[in-house]
């Protein structure tokens, strides 16, 4: 769970919601506990003959004898000094506890208390509750002359001075209640349904309030997350995307952090909630009884192996399935995004497959995880009702035959269990829930962990180039292939020479000038800016000094202007116009109704390519780069285009340093050199004459181009 618990300190930041969700917890549990206490004057009112009020000062007597009584009716003929007592009420003491002190002082269990002795020195024998109430008030004294008969040897004694205890505070509230509520049973009933359906309000607007709290600090300590992990994002180098793709790295910020999120959720809604409901319920069902409370408890130990063995299972599944996720967001964005050439080609059964594959892989992890989800609760609840039937058991026997708990406090308690049992259910599942989670945390801290572009603390600016570009012994080699893609590459760019990189498929041409502006970082030797080495400078500042014009137009969801001012921030007016201008993106923007204010749809789908490439060569040009890189810049572009971009160019490379990718060999008779690599070497550098002279891929390469 280490990965799930390190997403919890995104949650800091938002830690005065979350401790008022606590707050509001601990007010759910509280009147969890008062719905529940409730219910056992109400269950009293219901089944027995006793009252509210005579039940209080029972309850009150019991505490000060320390022991245990019931009301009996006297049959037969009975007296006590004199005084018949026939048909009278009176408390049988059925049971006094070791330690009690009544019992220490002279009181005896199985003896039947009939009276006491009042301030006045005068017997008193009222009925059973009256005398209740007068032992059960602690104004009293602690000491009391009471008058006892034994039913079996029918003797009566008087018992001197018997040191009574302290009634307990819940005695005493009943008490309190007692005197301030009316004698009406009915009219108790409805007041304590009345009470219930305030305290079932009051707690859920608290715990409205509390699901309310978490979601909020759980969210925005997501959004937090998302940030930083699409600042790594922004860091990483682009090997890691050529290695994982880019739907990966996506599904890790949609499907995972939604996982992550309903796990932090849980967390700190049911892992929070129900425990308190549990502990409500509990603290209720240890004080109507203990003993059978802890009988019921005996499940904890194999609910929790089981509970646990099925978390392992559901992490694996989990990080599977989302695994899964991952390959159907990449299928997805393949067709959608090529479905011009799927049309096109007839591929629609092949990718109809294709998609069918990978969604059956998904579907079968999340059968598994279905499975182990369904089976978790029932088996914990299986567990916990065959211990409850067993505390039932033992209950019987203590109402039937021992008769030592009566009627009520046995539903009562019953009905605590069941109240204990209903947390217990919800928490098996939230386990699994974590494990769900971690499994994404897990992934979404993969990407976090990635180390990112190597960018030295504190570099200095690097000036504006001016002298020279060199690839000083260059090797590079991409993380997952077995051998180096470029070898050995030692190369010099005078400031303002154009340089043209030619070779076949697969030579290195790209990878090579993806060394300048460091999109790529050498395995071996330097690239030399004007002497100095790029690694050891702001990376920044090396950037905004080149210009690059990829063969697949980049173009944004955004207005055209937005897209020809990407990268710089605040353009002096004029300036995207200057540059449209001599791209000849304006040439199609004056038809758009809206002009430079145009929106293009989503990877410019609205536009041709030609229209696209013009304006991926505008937003180089407003850049005023001092290094150009160009690969293979005019390819979709038409002839009469072509040529006006190649007029604009010719005049924009003036004193810049342009490196230009060609696959066609006539887009290249104009740059000042040319450089020949294959297999990832450099094998010959000059002009177009002279290379026809002496290379012989060279002249290959320009006899199949005049060819086609």
């Amino acid at each position: 769970m280490k990965h799930f618990f390190r997403s919890v300190k995104y949650l800091w930041p938002y830690r005065a919601r979350l401790a008022a969700a606590m707050a509001c917890v601990l007010f759910i549990m509280l009147f969890w506990a008062g719905g529940l206490g409730a219910l056992l004057p109400g269950v009293k009112i219901l089944t027995s003959d006793e009252g509210l009020h005579d039940w209080a000062w029972r309850s009150m007597a019991e505490d000060r004898i320390g022991g245990q009584i019931v009301v009996r009716t006297m049959r037969g003929q009975h007296s006590f000094d004199g005084q018949k007592l026939e048909n009278a009420d009176v408390l049988d003491v059925v049971k006094l506890r070791k330690n009690s002190t009544a019992k220490k002082t002279g009181l005896n269990e199985a003896e039947w208390l009939v009276g006491y002795i009042d301030e006045s020195g005068q017997l008193q024998l009222p009925g059973a509750y009256e005398l209740a109430k007068v032992i059960g008030d602690d104004s009293s004294g602690a000491k009391m002359d009471l008058a006892a008969y034994d039913p079996q040897t029918r003797e009566s004694r008087l018992i001197r001075g018997v040191t009574l205890d302290k009634t307990t505070a819940s005695s005493r509230l009943l008490g309190t209640l007692a005197e301030r509520l009316p004698d009406d049973r009915y009219k108790l009933l409805l007041m304590l349904l009345g009470f219930g359906i305030v305290v079932t309000i009051l707690r859920d607007i608290f715990r409205f309030a509390q699901e309310y709290l978490v979601q909020s600090a759980v969210y925005r300590g997501l959004m937090d997350l998302r940030c930083d992990n699409y600042n790594v994002v922004l860091h990483l180098p682009t090997t890691f995307f050529s290695e994982k793709g880019v739907t990966d790295s996506m599904s890790r910020f949609i499907n995972d952090t939604g996982e992550l999120a309903r796990g932090q959720i849980t967390l700190f809604g049911k892992t929070l909630v129900e425990p308190a409901k549990l502990i409500g319920a509990l603290a209720m069902a240890m004080y109507f009884s203990w003993q059978l409370t802890l009988l019921t408890m005996v499940v904890g130990p194999p609910a929790f192996l089981l509970i646990r063995k099925f978390g392992k299972i559901m992490k694996r599944a989990s990080r599977r399935a989302l695994e899964s996720w991952a390959d159907i967001l990449g299928v997805l964005e393949e067709t959608l995004t090529g479905i011009r050439v799927v049309k096109a080609y007839t591929m629609e059964g092949a990718e109809r497959r294709r998609f069918f594959r990978v969604n059956r892989a998904l579907l079968k992890q999340q059968r598994r995880m279905a499975a182990i989800d369904s089976a978790t609760s029932p088996a914990v609840e299986a567990i916990g009702i065959i211990a409850a039937m067993g505390a039932v058991a033992v209950a019987g026997y203590w109402v039937i035959v021992l008769e030592v708990m009566p009627q009520y406090r046995f539903i009562a308690l019953m009905a605590c269990l069941a109240a204990m049992f209903d947390p217990v259910r919800k928490l098996a599942h939230v386990n699994t829930r974590f494990q769900r989670a971690d499994a994404a945390a897990k992934r979404v801290f993969e990407l976090q962990d990635q180390p990112v572009e190597k960018i030295a603390r504190n570099a200095p600016t690097l000036p504006r180039h001016c002298q020279s570009i060199e690839f000083q012994n260059i090797s590079f080699r991409y993380p997952s292939a077995a051998d180096d893609a470029l070898k050995e590459i030692n190369l010099t760019i005078p400031a303002g020479q154009t340089l043209a990189i030619v070779g076949p498929n697969g030579c290195g041409k790209t990878t090579l000038v993806s060394l300048l502006p460091r999109l790529l970082d050498p395995t071996a030797g330097q690239v030399l800016v004007d002497g100095a080495d790029v690694g050891e400078y702001s990376i920044r500042s090396l950037r905004r000094q080149i210009g690059i014009v990829t063969q697949d137009s980049v173009i944004f969801h955004a207005s055209i202007g937005e897209n020809i001012a990407y990268g710089k921030r605040r353009p002096a007016p004029g300036e995207v116009e200057s540059a449209a201008q001599k791209a000849f993106v304006d040439e199609f923007v004056a038809e758009m109704p809206d002009g430079y204010e145009t929106m293009v749809g989503e990877h410019g789908s609205t536009l041709s390519g030609g229209q696209k490439q013009r304006i991926a060569i505008a937003r180089a040009i407003l850049r005023d780069p001092a290094i150009l890189i160009f690969d293979e810049a005019t390819s979709q572009i038409d002839p009469d285009s072509e040529q006006k971009i190649h007029r604009a160019l010719t005049e924009f490379r003036k004193g810049r340093t342009t490196l230009l990718i060609a696959h066609s060999l006539s887009t290249v008779l104009e740059a000042d050199r040319i450089a020949v690599m294959d297999a990832g070497r450099i094998i010959d550098t000059g002009t177009h004459a002279e290379l026809l002279e002496r290379c012989e891929l060279y002249g290959q390469l320009y006899k199949e181009d005049k060819t086609a």
